[in-house]
This record gives structure tokens, sequence and C-alpha cells, in this order.
């Protein structure tokens, strides 16, 4: 059994905001770091691929959608928009083979257990699919198909960009927000899990994340510095 896990989601090729959260994850004193998908679709992709396989100690990962279908250079032809198509090129060519070939071979869910907490299940979109969403006001009735096979007390997810806290049908869900493209949030937020459940945001340094990105190259590169500088109040 675990003690506290840690569990980052939506990274999205944000390298600063990443820095900060291990930073403080640190000093946080937890067994394991759970990476819940959606890593390098964004501006720093190979940094972000680079910092979280060098990571020390007990670390899982499982797939998100952004990460398969970087891996698998997913086009219009996949239906995709032109612009995800484009960032999805443009992230594909910075990885090497190996970071490539790690995405390729992510899991899509993993079961732990935590003290305090019992089993708990680590997704990125729902139990049944890494593009399905589960938000702070999805009405009940249509979360409870995803979560019917669902045997774990606890489901801990993201893919929405906004953290919540919430029971359905006698399931608790937690979304631990998004690390790098963070929404209805300033900082970078994440989950320390047992145990209890703390939803955290990390402050950092919005304006030279911004400067960084801005200089990378990316498709669309000012309109994630721009999401950094001043975050929606609504997610995805």
């Amino acid at each position: 059994m675990l003690k506290r896990v840690a569990a980052i989601y939506d990274i999205h090729g944000n390298a600063s905001a990443l820095e900060a959260v291990l930073s403080e994850i640190q000093n946080c004193n937890v067994d394991a770091i759970v990476v819940g998908g959606d890593l390098a679709w964004g501006p720093q992709p190979a940094l972000v691929m680079e910092r979280l396989l060098s990571l020390r100690g007990t670390v899982y990962f499982i797939r998100g959608n952004a990460d398969r279908e970087v891996a698998g250079r997913y086009g219009v032809e996949q239906g995709l928009d032109d612009w995800i198509a484009e960032i999805n090129r443009w992230c594909a060519e910075r990885l090497s083979n190996q970071q490539m070939e790690f995405l390729r071979n992510l899991r899509e869910s993993l079961t732990l257990t935590i003290d305090g907490l019992g089993e708990v299940l680590f997704v990125h979109g729902s139990p049944r699919s890494d593009e399905e969403a589960i938000r702070k006001d999805t009405p009940d009735n249509e979360i409870a198909p995803m979560i019917e096979s669902v045997s774990q007390g606890i489901v801990v997810c993201g893919h929405t960009h906004i953290q919540f806290d919430r029971t359905v049908l006698g399931k608790r869900i937690v979304n631990a927000g998004s690390v790098g493209l963070q929404s209805a949030a300033r900082g970078a937020c994440w989950a320390l899990l047992g145990p209890h459940v703390e939803l955290r945001e990390t402050e950092y340094d919005y304006q030279n994340a911004a400067e960084q990105i801005r200089g990378c190259g990316m498709p669309m590169a000012d309109v994630f510095a721009d999401h950094v500088l001043n975050p929606p109040t609504e997610g995805p």
C-alpha cells in the first residue's frame, strides 16, 4: 500500500509548469508519481519528455488522447482539425524515436491502493475512453454508463483541465486538473492523494514561461502563451 501519491495530468509540453510542480512534490514525501497523460502535445515536447523520463523513484504513466495522436502522427485523415494535426506533426518531429516509442506503449489505466483511500483507478478521460470527458457539471446519468464497470471506489481523471472532487453513484471522481494548460485556475494544477485528497495549485513564473513558449517555433505558440498568461475560466 502506498501512503502518498502525486497525480500530475495534462502537462501539454509546458516545461516551466512541470518543473514547478515537481519541485513542490519533492517536499511532499510521496511514494509515487502518476503521470496521467497528455505529456508532450505542446510547445516544449522534448524538454518535458526528457524531464519526465529522468525522474527517479516510482513513476507510473498512463496514456492521454494527445499522446496517442502524437505518437501515431494523427492528421486530418483521422478526423482532426487542421491546426491540431499540424501541432501533432510538429511535436512528433521534435521527439526522439525512443520518446515516440514510449508514448506508443503507454497503458490506458492504472490501479493503486493508497492509504486512507483504498483502491484508486487512474484514467485520462473516463474509464471507457482516453477522450471521453467527465466534467465538474456532467450530469450523473451521463456518467453512470462510464463508471458502471468500475470496481474501485475512487476514479482519478484529467482531460478537461479543471479540478473537481465529486461523488457520482457512490464513486468518488477526482479531476487533478492540468499542470501546463490550466483552466479555471491561475497556477499549475495537480492532486496529492493519501490519506486524503488534496487538490493543489502551484505558482510559477508565467511571464518567463510565456516568453519561452513564444520562441519555441510551435504553430499557434502565441495562443499557448496567452493561455498561460490569461487562463480561461472554463475548460476545453
